[in-house]
Parts: C-alpha cells; sequence; structure tokens
C-alpha cells in the first residue's frame, strides 16, 4: 500500500467509524504481536509457565491498546478477542471483552475434575521469587484443591476448561451480535490472520454481509482481505497496525503528517 494509498484509506476509515452507531472489535494475536513483545512460545515447565504469567500480568498497557482506547472512548463498543495476554483485559471493562479463547490470569484443574477457574496472581505473585535457574522446586508446583492433579493454565488447549466461566464469555460475545443488529455497525478486525479465520474474521464478514448498513473493517500488514461481496462496504488496511492506530487516534485532532 503506497503512503497516499493509506492516507485515503485511513481518512475513510476514521470517517467511517465517527458515523457509525456502534462498534464491535475483534482482536487476536497480531495486535499484541503488533505491540512488540513475544511470548507466544510454547512450554510446560513450571519455572518457564510462572515466568511468563507473571511477565504478563505485570506488563504496563501497551500502546496500541491505548491508542485504540482513545479512538472508541466517545463510541458505543464492544470487543471480542483470542488473546490470552490480558492486555484487554487491563485497558478495558471486563463487560465488555468478550475472551473466548481463555487467558493467562487463571488456572484450571488439569484433569479438568470440576468446573472452577481461579484467579491466579497472588499465587503467581508468591511462587516467582521461589524459581531457581528456571525451575520451581517440585514441592511448591500447584495442584488441584479437588483432586490433587497439576493446575493449568487457562488456556486454549488439549485440556481447556470450557466450563462455566468459558460459556460466560461466549454469551458476551452473543450479546454483542444481537445488539449489532439493525445498527450502523462497524465491524472492526484488528491483528486478525488466517489461521483460525472462524473465531472473528468469518463471522465478521458474515454479520456484516447481513446488515446493509455494517461496514467491515480490516486491519492487518498481510491479512486484510475484503471479500467480492463486501467490496462496497469494506475496508482492507494493509498496512503497520501500530500505525494505523496511532494515525486514527490523530484523526479528530490534527491532520496526518506526510512523513507517517
Amino acid at each position: 500500500m503506497t503512503n497516499l494509498d493509506y492516507q485515503a484509506t485511513l481518512q475513510k476509515m476514521a470517517t467511517t467509524l465517527k458515523e457509525a452507531d456502534y462498534v464491535i472489535v475483534g482482536a487476536t494475536a497480531g495486535m499484541s504481536a503488533a505491540a512488540g513483545p513475544d511470548w507466544y512460545n510454547p512450554g510446560d515447565l513450571w519455572g518457564f509457565k510462572l515466568s511468563l504469567i507473571h511477565f504478563v500480568l505485570h506488563e504496563p498497557v501497551y500502546q496500541p491498546y491505548q491508542d485504540l482506547k482513545a479512538i472508541l472512548k466517545d463510541r458505543d463498543y464492544d470487543l471480542i478477542t483470542t488473546n490470552q495476554d490480558v492486555q484487554f483485559s487491563k485497558a478495558f471493562p471486563d463487560k465488555d471483552v468478550a475472551t473466548i479463547q481463555g487467558d493467562w490470569s487463571y488456572f484450571q484443574c488439569a484433569d479438568k475434575c470440576h468446573d472452577q477457574v481461579y484467579p491466579n496472581q497472588t499465587v503467581v505473585d508468591q511462587l516467582f521469587p521461589q524459581i531457581e535457574n528456571g525451575h520451581l522446586p517440585e514441592n511448591l508446583i500447584l495442584r488441584c484443591p479437588k483432586c490433587g492433579a497439576e493446575m493449568l493454565e487457562w488456556v486454549r488447549g488439549y485440556e481447556f476448561l470450557e466450563g462455566q466461566h468459558y460459556n460466560k464469555q461466549y454469551a458476551k460475545y452473543r450479546q454483542f451480535i444481537q445488539k449489532a443488529e439493525g445498527k450502523k455497525t462497524v465491524y472492526l478486525e484488528l491483528g486478525v490472520g488466517m489461521m483460525t479465520p472462524m473465531f472473528i474474521k468469518e463471522p465478521f464478514m458474515n454479520l456484516t454481509y447481513q446488515n446493509p448498513q455494517a461496514t467491515y473493517i480490516t486491519v492487518n500488514p498481510k491479512d486484510a482481505i475484503v471479500p467480492r461481496e463486501l467490496m462496497d462496504r469494506g475496508i482492507a488496511v494493509k498496512y503497520d497496525l501500530v500505525k494505523v492506530l496511532a494515525n486514527l487516534k490523530e484523526c479528530g485532532i490534527s491532520r496526518i503528517s506526510a512523513e507517517d
């Protein structure tokens, strides 16, 4: 995308958002990857997991999330995310965020012996200083209070607990969708790739298609694609997500500089 095309697309995006009655944001790993840190690496050892969770829980809200919050400040909005890094939970009220693939701030029983997830910041803060040379002493490994199995982070995997808390997140997702019906809605897709399009990308496309008043906006440097059926109500921004959000925040305050 040339700079001239980008400027025109950004202005169109800003105008569309300003005129919307309601905005639903869908965001995945690309949102956090754009912010800089890379914490999406596999690992099962408790020393690694606790270090990762401690890092995630204590990191500040990154600039793209702050910019998005400023953009949405005076709008009626809700957010759906498959991200597990709690950035959305830190930046936005819980009632406005549907976390549909779990997040690192909860533990569950690895054997799923009962339907409960446990907020983990207190215990993580207690155990983190006990890690030695990357390992947690075996006697400190967290165990289920019901059956004694190891505790597990509540994030999507083979043992992921799809119980009451999970259903609550999807209930919020359904509520957001119902709220959007018949409105001049913008489905704003941020950093969503092609690995798992069934959670956000495909529903956003279909919901836009079903609502003649809706607009679909996708921001992704690689996978910003608008289907042929939505060409008249779709905006593809194939550009760096960090710059797009920063520039979009400025749209209502000052003109976008040509060097951006």
